[in-house]
């Protein structure tokens, strides 16, 4: 089976990148939702993040102990202190001698002076949950990984190969190989990169997308242009009225307030389209179109409704 045939919710682990503002956390969510609904077990870990999952998903906040927030739907919110501590007790064994060797001022001091080891705790929380075993079975048949904004997100991703390059054996080079091996394989690894159909976030995109593949050696599955405005003016009686006042505004204040926004709408319809045809072009991998929604309060509904708008389209 080629890595098109497999699909994402069949990968065991899942990376959802973007630059800030995308709406990469909610886009997360919608997947997450869509693998738990084909049956899977998920765990959707966000990387030190401020809780939005509760609202998102109508579940429970969400902090640094995995809680259920749906049916067959986990959720974790990584941060570097609770990593690090989890990763000690699991290499010393022992919460005892843990705090006896790491939990002393000395050694906290020097542990934040190692550059990339917070990034390096969370990333590599995220592969052991992809390597824990229940019953003799995966525990977690996918996990979904929201990661930070896009030049930290290669960044983090990067730091397996890079612990590869400048260490030459002893445990972390053991977790730092297996989990540079899962990153780089396609048939086990995919990546969401989530964007919007504007300039920058659309360039950001692309370079993220080639630096994904030159630098971390992951290829991008899809690419999720997210809230899309509507196409309300296409050919036929509005778009010949919208023409026709386009050429003589009318006079009527309250209907040249009406003709304004229905200008903005038809003009930034036509930008988007401008841009998914770049990002096209720009990035090989399936596009997945997200609407925008008009809700004042974003929350399970909304999600529920991009789930199943990712379902139709994945």
């Amino acid at each position: 089976m080629t890595r098109a045939e497999i699909p994402l919710w069949e990968r065991r682990l899942v990376v959802v990148a973007g630059k800030g503002g995308v709406g990469r956390t909610t886009v997360s969510a919608a997947f997450a939702l869509h693998a738990a609904a084909q049956g899977k077990k998920v765990l959707l870990c966000q990387v030190n993040a401020r809780e939005r999952l509760s609202q998102l998903l109508g579940g429970p906040a969400v902090g640094e102990q995995i809680v259920r927030v749906r049916d067959r739907l986990f959720a974790v919110n990584m941060t570097p202190n609770a990593a690090i501590h989890e990763y000690g007790v699991m290499i010393l064994k022992y919460e005892r001698v843990y705090r006896a060797v790491l939990e002393n001022r000395m050694a906290k001091a020097f542990l934040r002076a190692i550059p990339g080891l917070e990034d390096y705790s969370m990333l590599g929380k995220a592969w052991f949950h992809t390597t824990e075993l229940e019953g003799g079975r995966p525990k977690w048949d996918v996990v979904v990984v929201d990661l930070q904004a896009t030049g930290h997100s290669i960044t983090m991703l990067r730091l397996p190969r890079s612990i590869l390059e400048a260490v030459p054996e002893g445990p972390l080079v053991r977790d730092a190989r297996a989990a540079a091996d899962l990153l780089e394989d396609p048939k086990r690894t995919g990546m969401l990169l989530v964007t919007l159909a504007e300039e920058m976030p659309a360039e950001e995109a692309i370079e993220l997308a080639a630096a994904a593949r030159s630098r971390v050696g992951i290829d991008v599955s899809r690419v999720v242009v997210n809230q899309l405005w509507p196409s309300r003016f296409e050919a036929g009686s509005p778009k010949v009225a919208l023409d026709a006042l386009t050429a003589s505004p009318p006079e009527d204040a309250a209907l040249a307030t009406v003709f304004e926004r229905a200008q903005v709408s038809a003009r930034r319809y036509a930008l988007s389209r401008e841009y998914v045809g770049r990002l096209r072009e720009r990035i090989a991998a399936p596009q997945v179109q997200l609407p925008f929604l008009f809700s004042r309060r974003f929350g399970k509904d909304e999600v529920e409704h991009l789930s199943a708008e990712i379902a139709r389209q994945l």
